[in-house]
């Protein structure tokens, strides 16, 4: 067997007014030449995952680009027409392929593209016909629609959010296609269409954990070989939009729109349970005024850089230093400019510093501060999963107003605890902990902390889903439209 892959993805929030651009996709990930050697991550996973596989079955493969950019605005038309040619000519000189096997986003919007990976998947279709197999692997917070699965054979989502489980969906999505090329599954697929529109953590109480579980136990039986809910991207306003379930069945498209279904009206029956409760920034500075045990975490949701915020507006930061808080720290706030300041005084400086604020209109206003400089790393990184680092750029701690403040030149979430403990940053002494993101750190955050608020800050990612101006999603929706 011969088989082919690819890596082209990044998450598209159309309310911002930066550009993802080919610089950005090179500064994230970028692999021309192979991706078995590049570090371990959420974005390279996938395919050294069927990298392994595939040798194991001692198949021959073609490797072609890997790309992924940080979650930003609109990818620019250059950009996306240049990865997506370059994978489709490196396929052109592969010659004849038994499948391809893609990692890619499923929320990427580019200039006069609003499914990247439609159009992207259809060329594909059409160039290698029906024989290739073509599967995919997609993040729960995409886009989807029957473009795409009418030109894909096999699709298979992350299950997990916080988004812990793309090694374990990549060696899914192989396993079915092994068994597709082997001819013991002919894989159909059909969607259901859930009209909703939220956040909806799978690991929190709630019925969501009781959902996945659900999933996976229908799989493999009556026929059904794959069910994936497709949670959808709320920051994009695009005509297919929304979340949406998903079924691979064997050779019986019946058997996959009935499972489709079932499963779409059970998640509708219980998404307002499932949904993420947001607190207003003024309970949340209410509540970090009482001390505690252990921290209070408050996650700054509105300008998280996963859902394509710039990850350096300062309204949480600014009510943490007018409170007058003590013993807290916040970050990590983008801000290159500010970085490379403390960088030229050195650990142990003090001097007028402006944070944040600096990159778009969503930025905000700048604070003005005296700092102190505790500490300085080149080319620093967070752990994620026992075996994964996720790189953050060069790093510089300071001390303002008694907040320890995490300043990066990389825009970043939080995946782990290290992105503060590796940096000179304890802990267990605070009494308030402020993050720039949503969801994601809140399992391994847990055991330090003594309450967790996820904070509805002002930000282009803002979860007051009636707020944002759209003018181009599907309507009706939940809960824009009521049930």
């Amino acid at each position: 067997m011969r088989v082919f892959i690819a890596t082209m993805g990044t998450e598209t929030n159309t309310f911002v007014s930066f550009p993802t651009g080919l610089d950005d996709f090179r500064r994230g990930l970028w692999v021309e030449n192979g991706i078995e050697h590049e570090p371990a991550s959420p974005w390279s996973a996938p395919a050294q995952t069927w990298l392994r596989r595939a040798r194991e079955r001692g198949w021959e493969i073609v490797e072609s680009l890997h790309a992924f950019a940080e979650p930003a605005g609109t990818t620019t038309r250059e950009a996306y027409e240049f990865m997506r040619d370059r994978i489709l000519g490196d396929l052109a000189a592969a010659g004849e392929v038994d499948a391809v096997l893609m990692f890619l986003h499923g929320a990427m919007v580019a200039d006069g593209y609003d499914d990247c990976e439609a159009d992207l998947v259809a060329r594909m279709r059409q160039q290698v016909g029906k024989r290739t197999r073509i599967g995919i692997e997609l993040d729960l917070h995409a886009h989807i629609d029957e473009a795409l699965v009418e030109a894909a054979d096999l699709i298979v989502f992350y299950k997990a959010y916080p988004h812990i489980d793309y090694a374990e969906r990549a060696e899914d999505l192989f396993a079915l296609m092994a068994r597709t090329l082997a001819g013991e599954i002919e894989p159909v697929m059909a969607l259901h269409d859930c009209r909703t529109m939220g956040l909806f953590p799978t690991t929190r109480e709630g019925p969501m954990i009781a959902f996945v579980a659900q999933m996976f136990e229908a799989e493999g039986k009556d026929g059904v070989l794959s069910l994936s809910l497709n949670h959808g991207f709320p920051w994009a306003d695009v005509r297919h939009a929304g979340a949406k379930m998903l079924a691979v069945a064997d050779r019986d498209i019946g058997i996959a729109r009935r499972a489709a279904a079932d499963f779409g009206r059970r998640f509708e029956s219980i998404r307002n349970g499932a949904m993420l409760d947001l607190v207003s920034l003024e309970e949340a500075m209410a509540r970090a005024a009482l001390r505690g045990d252990k921290p209070l975490l408050m996650a700054d949701t509105s300008d998280q850089t996963g859902g394509g915020a710039p990850g350096d507006t300062t309204h949480m930061l600014r009510a943490f230093i007018e409170a007058g808080l003590d013993a807290a720290v916040y970050g990590p706030l983008w801000d290159p400019l500010a970085v490379g300041i403390c960088f030229q005084v050195g650990v142990g400086a003090r001097l007028p510093l402006r944070l944040g604020g600096k990159y778009a209109p969503e930025s905000g206003a700048s604070i003005d501060v005296e700092a102190e400089v505790l500490f300085l790393k080149r080319e620093a990184y967070q752990d994620q999963l026992s075996n994964e680092r996720v790189p953050i750029g060069d790093v510089a701690v300071v001390r303002a107003a008694d907040i320890e403040i995490l300043l990066v030149t990389k825009r970043t979430g939080v995946f782990s605890p290290t992105i503060f403990t590796h940096h000179g940053i304890t802990l267990e002494d605070k009494q308030t902990i402020g993050l720039k993101n949503l969801y994601r750190h809140r399992d391994v955050f847990r055991p330090l902390t003594r309450e967790q608020l996820f904070v509805a800050t002002p930000g282009v990612c803002t979860p007051d889903w009636g707020a944002i101006p759209f003018t181009r999603i599907p309507r009706p929706i939940w809960p824009l439209d009521g049930n």
